[in-house]
């Protein structure tokens, strides 16, 4: 708790100089914790003592009266008074969060809120509290509990009631500077990319407070996480041979959204077992508050229409070209941690449509370890943990072990076997090492081994991440993707592969690279 101290008395009025001084340590504070809801400051002038409190909405001031003597003979009614100041700053400095909070006027008697937009040509909305249920309110039920990032980001879930379905409220604060997670949700629907939750309604609630903007998305409920789908299927008794299979479908599902959205110019950037949502059957990529825009341009880099991003930015209110470079800066930061990849562990500048799927693999994995406690999800730090992975999965025959895979995979084994070789092999050759060593290494996608991962649609997009390279026509050359195949057998340089190259099919294809899809 900030303290500032006065000598000559404050009545009425706050000085703007001694406001401006408070909200300095306000922006202060938030700036190095974005995600405080409030910040408390005792200000005490003269013999008074104040405490201000400031929200993301209004600030609050209260009066606690005065701490010391004004004269040499103090009577019984001085005393009283200063004992009485006392007991209530004790009273609040040792409340716990949640308890303090109703200082800032938290709603305790209306379950209902209701979002409505004045403007339909605008994401900007009202949110107000309704005193009984009506087709356009939200009931809010319980607290979901996530893990929550103390930078940059926070996000409140509630799970709720939306027109009789059963839904998700996120809250979040983000900073201007960052993409709306609305905003991809936009983009993820219109291009049509599968596996991804539906959203019901969104909008902006706060626009820019402090650097910040609140936003609210009210989307379909997608159920448990794979992990905890694994265990409460054991629990029914779901014979492991049917949980397997499911596990093979929810793999393929989750491959599909990802390469599908990285295709449309979206990358997610924080596939997590929080992130991954199994309910009927059907497994969703939620939580797209991380995710990145990655514009087309003429150098072949694979990504979103500019116009489409454009008009995107103008609909959800933010500067596209800052917002981009910004999300860039955040490459080698975004993420959970025991899900990364190696070159995102390592610190690597850019990321790509492969560091996700190798967090897929790292949450298949996590989903039937029989123990967090394992080598392979051991953090000490993040560079440590990275080069335990390259170890540990260069030992082909024994890294589930290493993982705390202990039971058999069944049918479930030749998927994650594949996983592993469409990231870390380039043919026979394992090349995990090439991911920290080798700041060039580009990964490329093996389309034989993608075949047992996703399905048709989704290899047709990997298509556009092989190299493109020139190709003799006449008297001229045009530009072709890969498609020169090397003969059976025939041995393979693993840097000069590694760098320009794909597999189809039981043979490696080989070619000079002289432009790549800009994808890692």
């Amino acid at each position: 708790m900030v303290v500032e101290a006065k000598v000559a008395p404050t009545t009425g009025k706050i000085p703007d100089k001694t406001m401006g001084q408070l909200l300095d340590y306000v922006n202060v504070i938030w700036t190095e914790q974005p995600t405080r809801t409030f910040t408390p400051i005792l200000y005490i002038h003269g013999e008074i003592i104040t405490l201000f409190v400031f929200t993301r909405g209004p600030w609050y001031r209260i009066e606690l009266g005065k701490i010391c003597y004004t004269d040499t003979s103090p009577d019984i009614l001085d005393v009283e008074t200063i004992r009485m100041s006392l007991l209530r700053l004790w009273l609040i400095v040792t409340l716990p969060a949640n308890k303090f909070g109703h200082f800032c006027d938290v709603n305790t008697e209306s379950p209902y809120i209701q979002f409505s937009r004045p403007d339909a040509s605008t994401k900007l909305a009202n949110a107000v509290l309704a005193d009984s249920e009506n087709p356009n309110t939200l009931l809010l039920d319980s607290r979901i509990s996530r893990i929550v990032n103390p930078y940059s980001r926070l996000a409140y879930l509630f799970d709720t009631t939306y027109k009789s379905k059963r839904a998700v409220l996120k809250l979040s604060w983000t900073p201007v500077k960052r993409l709306p997670e609305s905003a991809v949700y936009d983009i993820l629907h219109q291009t049509g990319v599968e596996g991804v939750p539906e959203v019901y309604d969104s909008g902006l609630i706060r626009a820019d407070y402090f650097g910040y903007r609140l936003e609210y998305i009210i989307l379909e409920h997608c159920g448990e996480s794979l992990g905890i789908y694994v265990v409460e299927c054991r629990k029914r008794g779901v014979p492991d041979s049917e949980i397997h299979k499911n596990a093979n479908q929810f793999i393929c599902q989750v491959s599909n959204c990802l390469v599908q959205a990285r295709a449309r110019g979206i990358l997610h950037r924080d596939i997590s077992d929080e992130n991954i949502a199994v309910r009927n059957g059907q497994a969703k990529v939620i939580d797209w508050g991380y995710a990145k825009i990655i514009e087309s341009n003429s150098s072949g880099v694979i990504g979103i229409d500019p116009a489409v991003a454009d008009k995107v930015a103008q609909q959800w209110g933010f500067d596209k070209a800052a917002v981009l470079e910004n999300e860039d800066t955040w490459d080698p930061l975004t993420g959970t941690v025991l899900f990364m990849s190696v070159p995102v562990l390592f610190g690597m500048p850019k990321r790509g449509l492969f560091d996700d799927i190798e967090s897929l693999f790292y949450v298949v994995l996590r989903a039937f370890a029989d123990s967090e406690d394992c080598c392979g999800f051991k953090h000490y730090d993040n560079k440590t943990l990275a080069l335990t992975r390259v170890g540990i999965l260069g030992c082909e025959s024994g890294y589930l072990e290493l993982f705390s895979v202990k039971s058999d995979l069944g049918a479930l084994q030749e998927t994650v076997d594949a996983m592993l070789k469409f990231l870390f092999y380039l043919g026979n050759k394992y090349v995990g090492h090439e991911l920290f060593s080798n700041g060039d290494h580009e990964r490329l996608p093996d389309l034989r081994l993608a075949k047992k991962l996703m399905d048709e649609k989704a290899v047709n997009d990997l298509k556009l991440f092989l190299p493109i390279v020139p190709v003799k026509v006449g008297s001229g050359t045009t530009r072709k993707r890969n498609a020169a195949v090397s003969s059976p057998g025939e041995a393979t340089n693993p840097k000069k592969a590694s760098r320009g190259s794909t597999l189809e099919g039981p043979s490696s294809q080989m070619s000079t690279r002289s432009q790549t899809r800009g994808e890692k």
